[in-house]
């Protein structure tokens, strides 16, 4: 079997290639890194109309869970979970669902986030005698910002105190609503995995 020289450059090149591409995949550790799960509360101030007739503007809790990866330094993606109700001169509406949900970092730890997916919205005034509660389901649309805030010390990863603020909106149908939310949400980030931080 004959040496060739050529063949010994050609699989060189292509080691220092991989080298290389493997090298530019490599992130700099830092905290907001990995998986998150998150879960809070807060407040929620919903605008409904009930068959076209608006009801009045209350306010109430709410609660959030959210889960999900960033798949790069700036993109993430997750699943978000919210339910809200308010209350105001006898009449209450509750808004709430599932969305899929994307994030876009904007500087440090600061996001923006937009998402899409099921939930619903409900009136329920006692004064409607035998028909007191109506509701539709349908689309959910989600958007805000979050500010992770870490109080544990790794390279990457950690748990945060997450406060956030935005919307939350089920367009159309008998019940439509739309509401602004604020919540403070306790957060957990994997980091990157040992491997990568070796």
């Amino acid at each position: 079997m004959r040496f060739r020289p050529t063949a010994l450059v050609i699989v060189g090149l292509a080691l220092a290639a991989g080298r290389d591409v493997r090298a530019q995949t490599l992130r700099a550790p830092e905290a907001r890194q990995g998986f998150y799960v998150s879960a809070g509360a807060g407040a929620i101030a919903v605008a409904a109309w009930d068959k076209g007739k608006p009801d009045p503007t209350a306010a109430g809790p709410t609660f959030t869970i959210a889960l999900g990866e960033m798949l790069t330094d700036r993109w993430g993606l997750g699943l978000a979970i919210d339910d809200g109700s308010a209350s105001r001169r006898g009449v209450t509406t509750g808004l709430g669902g599932l969305t899929l949900e994307a994030q876009a970092r904007l500087w440090r730890h600061l996001a923006a986030h937009a998402g899409i997916g099921v939930g619903g919205a409900t009136a329920k005034d006692p004064a409607r005698v035998g028909d007191e509660t109506h509701g539709t389901y349908g689309m959910l649309v989600t958007a805000g910002l979050r500010d992770d805030l870490f109080f544990t010390r790794r390279a990457s990863g950690g748990w945060a105190l997450t406060p956030g603020c935005g919307l939350r909106a089920v367009p159309g149908g008998d019940v439509g609503s739309i509401a602004a939310v604020c919540t403070v949400s306790l957060s957990w980030w994997s980091g990157l995995p040992a491997r990568e931080l070796r």
